[in-house]
């Protein structure tokens, strides 16, 4: 019967299987191999191919150990990508699902931003009120080694594998920081990361803040409603903080740029070496308010920021301000996401699980036609900061902290703000007196002025937007501050 039937021969079965596997793969190489050589009338194709080919076979019949078939055509595809530049990528599922988490803006991990930044695995920044920050990991530090290891090679969704995990596992890192004479060694613990992408407050009696901390899928629409807020309070002048956004997705700064740049205005340009890369992006409605502006950037505000950054500047909407001796990150290239038909896993109902590319597909040009990638954006002020400042800030849960502005995310629990925290004091508003209230909110209102000037830049910020406010004497509603 054929229930009963044992296989005498299961290695042959298997080893047959794997022959099959790799000859499907081969037939499926040699259909690419037509169409490449098609295109493109290149022999190198059909050489390295038959390389692939021997070495693989050598590979998988003489390693010191069995290899899986699959990994090493997943590390063949990985190495592929190792020849471009940091940002291309093949994702593999579980790649691919981390990556559309952070682009929902929570994720679980230690709460840093990174890329690869000379060949080496680099923080972009890290996230305001995380682990990473509280620790003092800071932009530009060189992760050298994850939990013992060299990340030299290493691609940025292995280095979000390696670090992604379980809220309250620990994971080692050690890093690298220019002016230190020794590595520097962190035991950081992973919690559930929620990046609200924009926090707005008034400041004082008419100025606006808001922090982009990231352009994920709602940061428009969390940003106009913030817009809308402060302008019902009367603001005369707007801070942008982009210091530590290291960007996100296109769609999202190019809607929120259309709130400050007039209508028909360039905003950002692309190009490609494919026609349909070769893009323009301009505004398409009329500003929201025409306020003087101020953008406070750094060298951790990066590829998105840079695109609203760079828009502001051109157009001379307002200043850009950052840190002595910085300037942006300078990432200015586009990338897509394109979704493979084929895969190379299943999951348990058999049901074929995701791969897609993330390729670099073009260039971003601010509207004066500048290309800022490996370059960054020069400000137009620079401010004096202690040192260490950065660490300090972040020591202090600044950069974003509710405490300090209002999240402007719908689906986020509301926010407290002085008042509130007033009225959730464990004393009932009964058994307090007119006096005790007056007192308790001059001392919110006070210990919030001076956590809010632990921020040096800030201050220095507001001083610039006061000034420039006392001398035009806000009288035009249009007005633009402008560096000299």
């Amino acid at each position: 019967m054929m229930g009963k039937h044992k296989d005498k021969h299961p290695e042959k079965r298997l080893f047959l299987i794997g022959v099959s596997l790799f000859i499907c793969a081969f037939i499926v190489l040699g259909q690419v191999a037509l169409k490449v050589r098609a295109a493109e009338k290149d022999d190198d194709f059909y050489k390295y191919a038959d390389i692939f080919t021997e070495v693989f076979s050598e590979v998988k019949g003489k390693y010191v150990e069995e290899v899986d078939s699959g990994k090493l055509m997943e590390g063949a595809l990985q190495g592929m990508f190792m020849t471009l530049d940091s940002h291309s990528q093949f994702l593999e599922p579980d790649s691919l699902s981390q990556l559309e988490k952070d682009t929902e803006g929570e994720f679980s991990g230690i709460g840093i931003h990174i890329t690869i930044r000379d060949g080496v695995l680099t923080v972009i920044a890290p996230i305001p009120g995380s682990p990473s920050a509280k620790l003092g990991i800071r932009a530009w530090d060189r992760i050298i080694e994850i939990e013992g290891k060299s990340t030299e090679g290493i691609t940025i969704m292995e280095a979000v594998k390696k670090l992604t995990g379980t809220p309250g596992t620990t994971v080692n890192i050690t890093i690298y920081r220019k002016g230190e004479p020794k590595p520097l060694y962190f035991t950081v613990t992973r919690a559930n990361i929620k990046v609200n992408s924009v926090y707005f407050k008034k400041i004082g009696d008419d100025i606006g803040y808001i922090r982009l901390a990231k352009y994920s899928e709602s940061t428009a629409a969390d940003m106009k409603k913030a817009l809308l807020s402060l302008k019902k309070e009367n603001i005369k002048g707007l801070i942008i903080d982009q210091r530590f956004n290291s960007g996100g997705l296109l769609d999202q700064v190019v809607k929120v740029a259309e709130y400050f740049v007039p209508k028909g205005e360039m905003i950002v340009s692309t190009k490609g070496r494919l026609s349909n890369q070769n893009r323009e992006f301009k505004s398409q409605a009329e500003p929201i308010m025409e306020l003087p502006l101020v953008v406070l950037v750094n060298r951790a505000s990066a590829s998105a920021a840079e695109i609203l950054t760079g828009a502001i500047q051109d157009h001379k909407l307002g200043v850009i301000i950052a840190p002595r001796g910085e300037h942006t990150f300078g990432k200015g290239s586009v990338q897509t996401i394109e979704e493979l038909k084929n895969t190379i896993s299943w999951d348990e109902n058999n049901n074929p699980k995701r791969c897609a590319l993330r390729l670099t597909t073009a260039r971003y040009y601010t509207p004066s036609g500048k290309t800022i990638d490996k370059v960054g954006i020069t400000p137009d002020i620079e401010i004096d900061l202690p040192e260490n400042h950065e660490a300090e800030l972040a020591s202090h849960g600044l950069m974003g902290d509710p405490d300090m502005t209002e999240p402007a995310i719908s689906k986020t629990k509301k926010p407290q703000t002085i008042d509130e925290d007033e009225e959730t004091s464990p004393v009932s508003e009964l058994d307090k007196s007119d006096d005790d209230k007056f007192y308790m909110k001059a001392e919110k209102e006070k210990e919030a002025k001076e956590k809010l000037f632990l921020d040096v830049m800030l201050e220095e910020s507001v001083k610039i937007m006061k000034a420039y406010l006392l001398m035009s004497g806000a009288n035009s509603g249009s007005a633009k501050i402008q560096a000299e």
